[in-house]
């Protein structure tokens, strides 16, 4: 079904339609090699979980991660007003 609203991005003379605010923020600051690097960071990290106190580790790390991208797109929020 095509969405009746979609957003765009500009990069240049090429024109993106994004599914989301989320996807349009990844497009459009080219986000995509970060969310990648992220998702092969946490991969690794899972994989290394072979106890309860490994699990425990880990988990601090990525909560970790998540609060951090959290207080960024907070300071995105109150800079771009999105």
């Amino acid at each position: 079904m095509k969405n009746k609203n979609p957003l765009y991005v500009v990069k240049g003379k090429d024109v993106l339609e994004a599914n989301s605010l989320f996807d349009m923020v990844v497009k459009k600051f080219n986000l995509a090699p970060m969310i990648q690097i992220l998702q092969n960071i946490f991969q690794i990290l899972l994989e290394q979980v072979q106890n309860f106190a490994m699990f425990k580790v880990v988990k601090a790390i990525i909560d970790q991660i998540a609060q951090q991208i959290q207080e960024l797109g907070k300071k995105f929020n109150s800079t771009f007003g999105v």
